[in-house]
């Protein structure tokens, strides 16, 4: 490790303003790199305004030289996470640095032994800081933006991040779909079949947002509990990101499937905001709430976030009764492309109802872990 390097734990509201505006430097001359809006990024990061931290604790990480910033890491602990999964792992998030073996590896030693100090025996991610946020280190397409809550990082951040000692734990994929160039009559079939069995769908009522949210989660916690990573919802984490989501959701792209009463699948899909968040450069001031609302109305890509059906509902269909409305309803509203991410390389169920329709994984995402 180069003696030049020095590893600084960002804990003053500059440290913190330094962690936060460190990409700006990483990706000044990429042109796909959408830059996070800040207030967002300092909301997150307070222990005092995210629910993440009810049952989690971290640290933040800058690596400098010469007085210049060069990297940035965080170490967390989810309490939650350990209890769910009988383990003591932490994580590593908010991963940034320059082409710079040594940077990357004071940053992974800083956080490993912060980590090792309070317990853990194994570090992976990266998450930011969840499953439930920003997660996974891109590592092939990187020639095109991410699209809205997905991750982007330049070509060696794999090199770095391997070079640390760290090895794959599991891959994500991102779907590409063109919907006027997918087999809807075949998903339409599948939607009619499980119509005709009692099961009906319907859009959230953005209305009664708060109890549409309720259901959301009491269909999360049970159709995605057998998944790699999951980790449980609370009350307030839900509160968190319905606050977050509220006001940009679209609500022909939330669809809920019920048999008789009882929720049993859901389907989260967002417009790809990400086209207008990139011209905004990280602000979000009354000139660019104007630019927001001007350039979302030419928005015609999306993101299908989550889908889900609860596990004794599961195989009969509703998947694709859930992806059929979604589209229906985007083409109605002018979209034609999208993506479905991300799904686990595992989840072997999603992976062909994808790959049925006619979508194709175009970008891979890795989770990496070490023991320490």
């Amino acid at each position: 490790m180069s003696d030049d390097i020095i590893i600084k734990q960002a804990v003053s509201q500059t440290d913190i303003n330094d962690f936060i505006k460190l990409p700006w430097a990483i990706y000044r001359n990429d042109p796909c790199w959408v830059p996070p809006l800040i207030a967002e990024q300092r909301k997150m990061l307070d222990i005092g305004k995210n629910a993440f931290f009810e049952h989690a604790r971290a640290a933040y990480f800058l690596a400098q030289r010469n007085g210049q910033n060069i990297g940035r890491i965080t170490a967390h602990i989810d309490d939650n996470s350990n209890e769910f999964h009988k383990e003591k792992c932490g994580f590593f998030g908010f991963f940034e640095c320059i082409d710079d073996q040594n940077a990357a590896q004071a940053q992974f030693t800083a956080a490993g032994n912060w980590l090792k100090e309070q317990g853990m025996d194994t570090i992976r991610g990266p998450f930011n800081f969840t499953t439930n946020d920003t997660a996974g280190l891109l590592i092939d397409a990187f020639d095109s933006p991410p699209v809205i809550e997905m991750t982007y990082n330049p070509p060696y951040y794999p090199k770095l991040i391997e070079g640390c000692g760290l090895v794959k734990a599991i891959d994500f994929y991102a779907y590409f779909f063109d919907v006027e160039k997918m087999d809807g009559r075949r998903v339409r079939l599948l939607a009619e079949r499980v119509e005709r069995k009692g099961i009906t769908f319907r859009s959230i009522d953005k209305s009664k947002f708060a109890q549409e949210v309720k259901i959301f989660k009491e269909v999360y916690n049970q159709a995605w509990s057998h998944n790699w990573g999951f980790v449980p919802l609370t009350e307030h984490e839900i509160d968190h990101y319905a606050e977050n989501f509220k006001d940009i959701v679209d609500a022909d792209f939330v669809i809920f499937a019920f048999d008789g009463e009882k929720p049993v699948g859901s389907l989260w899909a967002l417009p790809d905001y990400n086209y207008v968040i990139k011209k905004l450069n990280g602000k979000m001031g009354p000139l660019e709430m104007i630019k927001f609302l001007w350039h979302k109305r030419k928005i015609t890509h999306a993101r299908v976030m989550t889908a889900g059906v609860v596990r004794d509902y599961q195989h009969r269909g509703i998947e694709a009764g859930l992806i059929s409305r979604v589209f229906e309803n985007g083409l109605k509203k002018g979209y034609r492309t999208g993506e479905l991410s991300w799904v686990l390389e595992n989840n072997v169920m999603m992976n062909r109802l994808a790959e049925a329709v006619g979508s194709k994984i175009y970008k891979t995402y890795r989770v990496y872990e070490k023991r320490i």
